[in-house]
């Protein structure tokens, strides 16, 4: 039957990923949820082949057969331990689901975690004392009829029956929340938020077919007569076309293995994450990109080679000054040289790798190495004391952090030195790291703006820039599944603003 085949394959792999480790306190949960709910199909499913109500029925409502249902019905397993299982793994499954989406959604400290645990435990436990049918029987003789008729007790556990059924109702739309909530709250990395997508699928879809089936559990299933001294079983009585229950286990099979698949995906890249080894690649368009700067500077430099031979010429007969402009010939193209083969190293590189990355670490390196451009421009730096974990690619963001950098320094050309002043910022906003960088120089105006990233465009001459810098920052940020942004006033200075996906963040030590 296909319901224990999902029981069995489910179990195998629940067992795998355990052993692999790669689970966390949330994933542990609704690996448990998963597991209550098939037990809970599995008592309904045993129960009604036990119930001669079901006899003829049970086929249309799971598929069962009479061979396998005849088997089951002369399992050595009684119905008031069919009842107390299904009792138990229906909370389970309750208590479990809420605390899976709890623990997707925060992260709580142990003290709180503890706290948490128990409060949630607490209807759960005190469900599973008071439809226990001994504990039903128990209070029945001890209140009938001396302190209580049996028409009155059955009203009060009608009403009983309504406050654990909203309780329960809410465990099940509170969990869809937490982990709704869990996935608007999630790292903007697409990787991460990509499985948390399908764990959610999986979740509401597997609470919603359980709601459907199960919604009125737990209850009392017996009726007892204590002039009779009998206690007679009543039939669960699901609700529904048959036909829809045929379909459950498909759907709630898939819906786990999903899930699985989902929270093993999940798991792995957090524990990589902590381990500080996730890479996750991504493409960028480098090649064309960089034969366009690689054509766009020969071309440049060409033309200055050119005109400083036509300058030789007319200094033929001159002998000093034909040295000297041989020397100059000789380090423009070791320049030239040079460039290339930086633009030849970074064609080598045509992946973005995407790893945990110290935001407030990688500025700490890219500061410290630029100590000698920044050496005349004050530079406001206030390291946070907080750990701001970000997906990024250390040398590509570096190189974009850094272009910026140097536009800002350029920018303060004409500003006096002791004015000149450069602030680099960090923020964090919801699930992003905002770092903006701000010069106090002559601003952009409106119209370059505009055309700030675009490729080849520049309002500096094409002798001293080439117009590729901002536009090759723009590729990389974006490549970042980051944005950047420009914020300029003519004569009140210039702000990049750069947005990347914040992985975690530390609290502030003290």
């Amino acid at each position: 039957m296909f319901i224990f085949f999902v029981f069995l394959l489910f179990i195998a792999i629940a067992v795998f990923c355990l052993t692999q480790q790669k689970y966390t306190k949330a994933t542990l949960f609704m690996l448990l949820m998963g597991l209550s709910y098939l037990i809970v199909v599995t008592c309904i499913i045993t129960y009604m082949s036990k119930d001669a109500y079901y006899y003829n029925s049970l086929g249309n409502y799971f598929g069962i057969k009479k061979g396998l249902q005849n088997q089951l019905l002369f399992l050595p397993v009684s119905r008031l331990a069919l009842i107390r299982i299904f009792h138990l793994f229906t909370l389970l499954f309750l208590y479990t689901g809420l605390c899976s989406a709890m623990y997707f959604a925060f992260d709580p400290d142990a003290k709180r975690s503890r706290r948490l645990l128990g409060i949630i435990a607490v209807p759960c436990v005190l469900q599973a004392v008071i439809y226990d049918p001994v504990f039903y029987e128990h209070l029945y003789y001890r209140l009938y009829p001396d302190y209580m008729s049996a028409q009155r007790l059955n009203s009060l556990y009608e009403t009983v029956h309504k406050a654990t059924l909203t309780v329960n109702t809410l465990f099940i739309a509170t969990g869809i929340m937490l982990l709704l909530y869990a996935l608007y709250n999630a790292p903007k990395v697409r990787q991460i938020r990509s499985n948390i997508v399908m764990i959610s699928i999986s979740y509401v879809s597997v609470q919603i077919t359980y709601y459907y089936m199960n919604y009125w559990a737990p209850n009392i299933l017996v009726h007892v007569s204590k002039a009779a001294h009998f206690v007679r079983y009543k039939p669960m009585n699901l609700v529904g076309n048959p036909s829809i229950y045929s379909l459950l286990p498909y759907v709630s099979g898939l819906c786990l293995f999903v899930s699985l698949y989902s929270i093993y995906k999940y798991a792995r890249i957090q524990n990589k994450i902590n381990n500080q080894e996730t890479i996750i690649s991504r493409n960028i368009d480098s090649a064309l990109l960089t034969s366009r700067v690689f054509s766009h500077y020969m071309k440049n430099e060409l033309l200055a080679i050119k005109a400083q031979t036509e300058y030789l010429e007319s200094l033929y007969e001159e002998q000093p000054e034909l040295v000297e402009e041989l020397q100059v010939i000789e380090q423009r193209c070791n320049k030239v040289y040079t460039r290339l083969d930086a633009i030849h190293q970074k064609n080598l590189k045509s992946r973005i790798e995407l790893e945990p990355v110290s935001l407030f670490d990688l500025l700490d390196k890219l500061l410290a190495e630029m100590g000698v451009e920044l050496k005349s421009i004050r530079v406001n730096y206030a390291r946070s004391q907080r750990k701001l974990m970000i997906m990024a690619d250390p040398y590509y963001l570096s190189q974009a952090v850094e272009n910026i950098m140097t536009n800002a320094a350029e920018a303060l050309e004409f500003v006096p030195e002791k004015a000149r002043q450069i602030d680099v910022l960090v923020n964090v906003k919801n699930k992003w790291a905002e770092l903006v960088i701000q010069d106090n120089g002559p601003g952009i105006s409106e119209e370059n703006q505009a055309n700030i990233f675009q490729p080849f465009y520049s309002s500096k001459p094409t002798a001293t820039n080439w117009g590729m810098g901002l536009s090759i920052c723009h590729t990389i940020i974006t490549a970042h599944g980051g944005k950047i942004s420009v914020d300029s006033k003519v004569g009140s200075g210039t702000a990049f603003h750069i947005v990347i996906p914040l992985l975690s963040m530390d609290k502030e030590r003290r």
